[in-house]
């Protein structure tokens, strides 16, 4: 489906309404089915259902829709949280030293935590204790689904999908790898710890720019960021936070971030840039989409070839895309791994099957890559 710009901005009237704005008034002509299909995409149907409550043009179909969703996810709310709290109990039991990450800390911060969908219940934990967990977890019939890697995945039906992480982010510099160095025990608890408001909110703008620069985000992770600032911002050291954003380089994204909350949920004003950028937020997905997630790898790709000017840039991906270097060309064609000297013989063979069987990729790569401009190469989001 198609989603429309007059529905995605009454989507942000109904979100800023569920957050403790002011009840819109939807238009006459309002497309309910693209506004459900929209809220929907977002996953966040309990949040616009909360909003309707207030607005009286609604026809009875569609909030009877949104009614079901939103008793739906305090069905499964509920389940979690009975099952969250089994599972931090018997860690602090079990001596496993944990912090609960994303949206069991963020959902108690909304007006009703139904509000916030949870796909996952995220933990992070000391990969040393990976067995205690295995064990503690089996016991509570949780069942692995992926262990060794990171996240370490557990399931129980029918809707329990945990999620242990042994880190929480990566960027450029070290500061999330020493994170147990700042975290700080919950009250009455041994092994249960929470980050501190810098922390926290360092960690959300890491996690949102990661997904930004991938598939895309959406709505709820700006809803995310609002409730968050609303809570903790005049308790954050806001200095300190600067400082860090600004060495791993997500200062820009965050200060972006920041203003679309403005605009979103205060009634601020939107200059192009952002409106461009509330684009992006309404029509990725909750989790993006892979059309956007191939532009943000292209232009990654882009801005990191050497040379100043994006001409120049731009030609030498496209090389690089007409004559790969050998560490991937080996991967492709096993052989050279034996006669790397077969090389420019393998580019050809190479470029024969793109023309016949890669063509319309070949394409959308270059057209990916003139897209990119100069703006382009001076942001990081």
């Amino acid at each position: 489906m198609e989603y429309k710009w007059k529905e995605a901005t009454l989507l942000v009237s109904l979100l800023r309404a569920a957050l403790g704005g002011e009840t819109p008034l939807p238009p006459a002509d309002t497309d309910w089915d693209n506004l459900y299909a929209l809220a929907v995409q977002q996953k966040v149907e309990a949040m616009v259902c909360a909003a309707l409550s207030g607005v009286q043009n609604v026809p009875q179909d569609v909030r009877a829709r949104f009614l079901t969703a939103y008793k739906k996810e305090i069905s499964a709310q509920i389940v979690r949280r009975n099952e969250g709290m089994k599972i931090f109990n018997a860690f602090e039991v079990n001596g496993i030293d944990c912090v609960p990450l994303k949206g069991w800390v963020l959902q108690d911060l909304y007006p009703n935590p139904a509000m916030r969908y949870m796909c996952d219940l995220d933990i992070l934990f000391k990969p040393e204790q990976s067995d205690d967990v295995r064990r503690v977890l089996e016991a509570l019939d949780y069942v692995p689904q992926e262990l060794g890697g990171n996240p370490e995945v557990y399931y129980k039906k029918p809707i329990m999908n945990i999620e242990m992480h042994k880190r929480i982010v990566r960027d450029k510099t070290d500061y999330y790898d020493r994170i147990w160095e700042r975290v700080v025990p919950q009250e009455k608890c041994a092994h249960t710890f929470a980050m501190t408001p810098e922390d926290y909110y360092l960690y959300m703008i890491a996690h949102f720019y990661k997904h930004f620069i991938g598939g895309g985000t959406g709505v709820r992770y700006v809803c995310d960021t609002h409730v968050w600032l609303r809570a903790n911002g005049d308790a954050m050291d806001r200095a300190y936070v600067d400082d860090h954003l600004r060495e791993s380089g997500y200062l820009d994204f965050e200060r972006q971030v920041h203003a679309l909350c403005g605009v979103w949920f205060l009634g601020e004003t939107a200059d192009n840039a952002l409106t461009e950028f509330s684009r992006k937020m309404l029509f990725c997905g909750v989790f993006g989409t892979p059309e956007r997630a191939a532009d943000n790898a292209v232009r990654t790709a882009v801005q990191q070839m050497p040379g100043k000017s994006v001409r120049s840039k731009r030609l030498l991906y496209l090389l690089t895309l007409l004559f790969p270097p050998l560490s991937v060309m080996r991967d492709v064609y096993p052989v050279l791994r034996r006669l790397p000297f077969l090389l420019p013989v393998y580019w050809i063979v190479r470029g024969v099957h793109q023309l016949f069987n890669g063509r319309g990729k070949a394409k959308k790569l270059k057209q990916r890559a003139e897209s990119v401009t100069e703006e382009d190469l001076k942001r990081n989001y």
